[in-house]
């Protein structure tokens, strides 16, 4: 799941072509909230068979849909995502300067810095300038809202889970994981170094992350 699409460019690049995929991109779904968003998820998968690849705003939709009886979800691969307030200054989302972003008045050198843990992606910092002009203002402003509203929630998670940890994430606390280990009776944890989009700074090893788990499933 990503919010156009275009950031899972890389990674895509990885994964070989005898695995089926499909990525759901959230700005072609009707609904503009967590729960409505699950909801249409979880018709479209309908009784399939899957492996959910949840990264940053996706894990705690991917959470919903475990919660749903018909879902047949046999793993989550949460990428440096959350089920909580991902970290206090994300109280602030109304303060995010989009508009200023999107005029280029942002050094690039920052951004690769802030979202890929590097000072010298600006490839993915140009990927993401792609990827957010396929997304109004309103839709980002109410998906800031809806993270800085997250509390965490109190089922546990049966579905065994992948928690893949971003070992220089600047948006996600580290004590994001907690969460995880609190509530997934199934665990695996994989640090992987890169930035809080890690499946764009580190695809391959994303990659290879996915390919085990589906390996894993067969048994």
């Amino acid at each position: 799941m990503d919010g156009t699409g275009k950031l899972f460019e890389p990674l895509m690049g990885f994964i070989p072509s005898n695995i089926e995929t499909e990525i759901i991109t959230l700005s072609n779904l009707k609904g503009d909230n967590i729960k409505s968003q699950t909801e249409e998820i979880a018709k479209r998968i309908g009784k399939q068979e899957v492996v959910i690849f949840a990264e940053s705003y996706s894990g705690p939709i991917a959470y919903e849909l475990t919660q749903i009886s018909q879902a047949n979800i046999k793993r989550i691969i949460f990428a440096a995502s959350f089920l909580s307030r991902p970290s206090y200054i994300s109280k602030f989302y109304f303060l995010a300067p989009l508009s200023l972003l999107r005029l280029k008045l942002i050094p690039s050198i920052f951004l690769s810095w802030l979202f890929f843990g590097s000072f010298k992606r600006n490839d993915l910092v140009t990927l993401f300038m792609q990827a957010l002009k396929l997304v109004s203002n309103g839709t980002l402003r109410e998906r800031l809202k809806a993270i800085s509203s997250l509390t965490e929630p109190s089922n546990q998670l049966e579905v065994p889970c992948t928690y893949i940890q971003a070992t220089k994430d600047k948006l996600v606390s580290s004590k994001s994981i907690n969460v995880f280990k609190k509530l997934c009776v199934d665990l695996q944890i994989k640090q992987i170094s890169g930035g809080h989009f890690i499946a764009q700074s580190n695809p391959k090893t994303c990659a290879e992350v996915i390919i085990s788990a589906l390996e894993q499933q067969k048994y």
